[in-house]
């Protein structure tokens, strides 16, 4: 069960995000890089990612001043759709004020801009238990208070496609010359004026430039399709360096031509595009190496609750076009597997774990948020891990194999299944917030509601133009 803090609005805690800012520490940091723009950026329950720009020098004036940076944003915005229709139950009434967090300031995504990520907070100072980067935070403290602390590492996988203005559609398809994965072919081109290969140099520069130094970057199966390599970061930073790289990337694309896509399935024929998250637990005194009753224990909970955490990480219907077996996509049993690409976990090394289950599509401080809590859950309860390890895609294994493994259930077969599965999941919602599970639902219900009458290839056309 949650605790009873969890429950009702709170002041903010002394150590966090929401600590008033170091005034001089950002003055500095502002005149030696000299921005005209801040972005302060927030995600929203449909996964559309807003931002509001403030002049830098009303920024410089309000700090001089002693006075904190608070934008007034409508409560409705963490209560629409994609098209700024508002679901059912909320209104156009009430503000709250998005705080800037300036742990997370970095430069970009443009020159002359920086970025910062926001929490929201009642206008009488009180924390906004639907904002989801909150609840990301409250999560980690609750898991803290537990012993247990986390690096998460994220891959970013996107599409890039050309820019056609006067063609039938758009953006077209990248000319590929046998696009496959890790091939070097794709690169040939390296260094020419207008290809992707010379965007994708700029990327990285850009990406270093504001202290995202990657780890990798390679071509992956699609069209187009590439992956770069996040380093570690503990979760709440990992989310922020997450949503900040893809600006970027987008960004720094867009300029030169390409719109990036975080589409699930953009291409049928292909294989899709995920985010696949690098969990590592770790006691509270540093140590990684945690004992493995403790990890096990912690995706044991993982495990456990994964039906209804899916609805978290696949959070779009066009995530389910992905979600299959045999494609390199984690498939669709409850399972796990030492290095193993077809099972929703992939254990790599002790605690290290690849968290397989998760598109682009997907907020992802909710998505960690609902990760962490079932695994914290998992931890508190001593859950032992009953699922064996398995070495094959568990699609091909027989029934009886399966169940000699403890595999016996499946992932949702859909959006509209997940949340189902959510709406029964009373520990999962406990140790989220309740409130934010309603929204969410009522979020989602919405936005199948409004595609649903779409065909398949127009509704792949409005998820393309919108991520």
């Amino acid at each position: 069960m949650a605790s009873n803090s969890r429950r009702a609005c709170t002041k903010p805690s002394e150590d966090t995000a929401a600590k008033p800012p170091d005034s001089e520490w950002v003055l500095r940091w502002l005149e030696k890089y000299q921005p005209k723009w801040l972005r302060v950026y927030w995600m929203d329950y449909a996964s559309s990612s807003k931002c509001r720009l403030v002049p830098i020098k009303q920024v410089c004036r309000a700090l001089k001043d002693g006075k904190p940076i608070a934008l007034s944003i409508t409560k409705a915005s963490l209560g629409v759709l994609q098209t700024d229709a508002m679901i059912p139950g909320v209104t156009a009434t009430g503000v709250y004020d998005l705080h800037p967090d300036w742990s997370s300031v970095r430069l970009g995504p443009v020159p002359g801009h920086v970025s910062c990520y926001g929490e929201f907070r009642r206008v009488d100072g009180l924390e906004c238990v639907l904002c989801p980067r909150t609840l990301l935070r409250r999560t980690l403290e609750e898991s803290a208070a537990r012993g247990l602390r986390f690096l998460v590492g994220f891959e970013i996988e996107f599409v890039a496609r050309r820019e056609t203005p006067d063609g039938p559609e758009k953006y077209r398809p990248i000319h590929h010359d046998r696009h496959s994965w890790s091939t070097s072919r794709v690169l040939a081109d390296w260094g020419r004026e207008g290809s992707l290969a010379t965007v994708l140099d700029e990327m990285a520069d850009h990406l270093d430039a504001a202290g995202l130094a990657i780890q990798q970057l390679h071509a992956e199966s699609a069209p187009g399709q590439y992956e770069i390599v996040l380093p570690p970061f503990e979760p709440l930073k990992a989310c922020d360096t997450l949503l900040h790289a893809r600006q970027i990337i987008e960004s720094t694309a867009a300029r030169r031509g390409f719109r990036m896509t975080l589409h699930p399935k953009p291409w049928a024929d292909a294989c899709g595009t995920a985010s696949h998250a690098h969990v590592s637990v770790g006691s509270g005194g540093g140590d990684t190496a945690t004992p493995s009753h403790g990890y096990e224990s912690f995706y044991a909970g993982v495990l456990k609750h994964l039906r209804a955490i899916s609805a978290f990480t696949y959070s779009s219907p066009a995530s389910y076009e992905r979600a299959v077996d045999g494609d390199w996509a984690g498939g669709r049993w409850v399972a796990w597997g030492a290095q193993n690409r077809e099972t929703p976990l992939r254990k790599i090394d002790e605690s290290h774990w690849e968290f397989k289950a998760l598109d682009g599509m997907a907020n992802p401080y909710l998505a960690v948020a609902a990760i962490l809590a079932a695994g914290t859950k998992g931890v508190v309860d001593k859950a032992p891990l009953a699922l064996r390890n398995c070495e094959a895609d568990p699609a091909s294994l027989t029934e009886v194999q399966r169940k000699g493994l403890g595999i016996t259930e499946r992932l949702p077969r859909s959006l509209e299944e997940a949340l189902e599965v959510l709406q029964t999941e009373e520990d999962l919602a406990d140790a989220l917030h309740p409130d934010v599970v309603e929204r969410y639902i009522g979020t989602k219900k919405a936005e199948i509601a409004f595609l649903e009458p779409m065909g398949p290839e127009e509704r792949r056309a409005w998820i393309l133009e919108r991520y």
